[in-house]
């Protein structure tokens, strides 16, 4: 039976933020699953497929866009730190966990490349969480970043701090590309992202390839290898070899320091999950454990 869906919204430091309830149909209080995206995404970008799957194991799913992206509220728009988005997350968790459709005590929580980084930060600060999924995590941002190479480092922290400066006088924000070609001047701009990204979003979508330039200046300080430890919840572990944006080795070192974590490795891109065949590889595995540990 197809998921009863509904938008749900709940509140983070004052604004409005929106998510998506999925329900399995016949369910009494089934235990829930909480999805956030990666970097500079959105909601609708393919997370529902995942989230039906789940449904079809028992599990509810709520997926939330975070402030300054998507229905969500936030000024000035397309603005990503990730001391805010946080803060969503620990306010996304309060909000299920207060919905009585759901056993907000089963839970567990889902992110994919930042949005996997934070649910590492999540999960080490947040014990009552009884499982993690971590696909094509950004493990280490400070290691990912010295890839791209000391003009690209240069250039776009000069961008970052001229929007640094227009925020602090009130200016509207000097915004860069999410995605770029190589090349480019962008967030994302390794050979695999033009058609990887671009191709999660849907074609009726508002979302725009922007950031606000000062975003990236927070990047290299976040670093989810460094809270690992602390993650008590059991966590799986989903990484590409061939990721061009995230170093499976990486991965390998957060796994070694995370108590309990569960590695898989695949040959495959950093947005190949998303797509026929491994879509179907990773969602199956993810099922699996979700439903084994939040006992569907």
């Amino acid at each position: 039976m197809p998921p009863d869906i509904s938008t749900s919204t709940f509140f983070s430091e004052g604004a409005r933020c929106v998510g998506t309830l999925y329900l399995p149909q016949g369910v009494d209080r089934p235990p829930v699953v909480v999805m956030g995206h990666g970097l500079a995404a959105q909601r609708d970008f393919q997370l529902a497929p995942f989230a039906e799957r789940f449904v079809e194991r028992g599990m509810a799913v709520f997926a939330f866009d975070y402030r300054h992206w998507g229905e969500s509220e936030g000024e000035p728009r397309h603005l990503l730190l990730p001391r805010r988005q946080l803060q969503d997350w620990r306010a996304a968790l309060a909000h299920v966990r207060s919905l009585e459709q759901v056993d907000g005590e089963r839970l567990g929580i889902w992110g994919s490349s930042f949005g996997g980084a934070h649910v590492i930060h999540v999960a080490a600060e947040d014990h009552r969480i009884r499982a993690v999924v971590s696909q094509v995590l950004a493990a280490d941002t400070l290691s990912a970043i010295r890839g791209f190479g000391p003009g690209y480092m240069l250039k776009s922290t000069a961008l970052a701090l001229m929007d640094s400066l227009r925020g602090l006088l009130g200016m509207a924000p000097l915004y860069i590309p999410v995605v770029g070609r190589p090349g480019q001047t962008a967030v994302l701009n390794t050979a695999e992202c033009w058609e990887g990204y671009l191709g999660l979003v849907p074609e009726n979508s508002s979302w725009q390839n922007r950031i606000a330039a000062r975003s990236v200046l927070h990047l290299p300080f976040y670093r989810a290898v460094k809270v690992a430890h602390r993650v008590s919840a059991p966590t799986l572990l989903m990484g590409g070899v061939d990721d061009s944006l995230v170093a499976i080795e990486d991965i390998r070192i957060l796994a070694g320091k995370l108590p309990g974590a569960e590695l898989r490795e695949y040959p495959c891109n950093h947005f190949a999950p998303y797509y026929p065949p491994m879509f179907e590889t990773f969602v199956a595995a993810q099922a699996e454990f979700l439903a084994s540990h939040l006992g569907s």
